[in-house]
């Protein structure tokens, strides 16, 4: 069940990556030639190109979790006897849980600090929820993404000691 969930929100995270590359590309062209060709700059474009450009760094935060594609120096890991690593695998998954389970909660704060007060854009005037909120969408996606790495590592071990 929650294997097939990060499988969905992986695609959606993918997809949704790839369109905001694409109107982030869009956006800035635009603007450099209504800059430099038309003599006039969009002012709405740099708060719009900021606001994509933040989700595409969380999502794609969470896209290279889930993919384990972020940097990682294992040498103390590797070098570890078997015993040693199972724990060190444990402790290191439990306490990014904790990690991301606060990252997921401040984010939360953070939003609902932005909703309360009403804080807007300067320019378009949209909420700055909007650009906070991926922050525990990310995270949340990849605690879901850990959450359900560990239980797979907890049923390969239990099958294994079967």
């Amino acid at each position: 069940m929650l294997d097939r969930l990060c499988s969905i929100i992986e695609t959606i995270a993918t997809q949704a990556c790839w369109a905001l590359i694409a109107l982030l590309v869009t956006v800035v062209t635009i603007n450099v030639f209504a800059r430099y060709g038309l003599q006039t700059g969009l002012l709405w474009a740099e708060e719009v190109s900021r606001l994509i450009f933040v989700w595409v760094v969380f999502l794609g935060s969470y896209l290279a979790w889930r993919r384990k594609a972020h940097m990682a120096i294992d040498l103390v890991w590797r070098a570890s006897p078997p015993a040693l690593r199972k724990v060190m695998t444990y402790f290191g998954g439990l306490s990014s849980l904790v990690f991301l389970g606060l990252v997921v909660y401040g984010g939360l704060l953070l939003l609902n600090i932005a909703l309360e007060f009403r804080r807007s854009t300067p320019i378009l005037r949209i909420s700055a929820a909007w650009g906070y909120a991926s922050v525990p969408v990310a995270a949340g996606f990849m605690f879901l993404e850990l959450l359900n790495s560990l239980i797979k590592l907890v049923r390969t071990e239990k099958e294994g000691r079967a």
